[in-house]
């Protein structure tokens, strides 16, 4: 998925100015699609020159500036629809910093290992939490697929939050076989 066809897909909703689009990006689909926010103007800009969307210009309060507007043309509702047909692009990822530190520490690395789990099971937690109180906001944006999306990360969270305390019980569990008085030597 491309950030262009999100925006295109938001469009075919609403037209919305851009920080309404970084917002409804932010709350409906970072979840399971991570945005880029800065790209979202350079996208818009490029969308508009391939005739895909256009802009209206909106007055705001006064001494505010002026908002751009985007709505979506013919020509971007065809590209939607093309985009629509097409089978979803690659494959499931599962890329983890953690995983990869993981796989290379060494022995002398366990406290460490213990610190870095624990760092990512906070993250978890927060994000785990950010996402509930979104499905609990009645003036989230949201949508039936919205809905099923945020259940499934908080579900997603939720496994890897147990999965990693039985990673972090396992290594304090060889970190106290190994001991104190063991040289570090090989592989977490």
């Amino acid at each position: 998925m491309s950030l262009r066809h999100a925006i295109l897909g938001i469009l075919e909703f609403k037209p919305v100015h851009g920080y309404e689009l970084k917002r409804i990006l932010e709350e409906g689909i970072a979840h399971f699609w991570p945005v880029k926010l800065p790209a979202i103007y350079p996208s818009l800009h490029r969308l508009e020159e391939e005739g895909l969307v256009a802009h209206r210009t909106e007055a705001t309060l006064e001494g505010r500036p002026d908002r751009k507007v985007y709505t979506l043309t013919e020509a971007g509702r065809a590209e939607l629809a093309r985009w629509r047909r097409l089978p979803p692009e690659g494959l499931p990822q599962l890329k983890s910093p953690l995983f990869l530190k993981l796989l290379f520490a060494k022995a002398e690395n366990l406290p460490d290992a213990v610190e870095w789990v624990a760092k990512e099971l906070e993250w978890l937690h927060a994000r785990a939490c950010e996402v509930r109180a979104e499905m609990a906001d009645p003036r989230a944006f949201s949508s039936v697929v919205i809905h099923f999306m945020r259940e499934s990360a908080v579900a997603h969270f939720e496994l890897q939050i147990e999965l990693l305390e039985e990673l972090r019980a396992r290594i304090l569990q060889l970190q106290r076989e190994r001991g104190p008085q063991h040289e570090p030597e090989g592989e977490v």
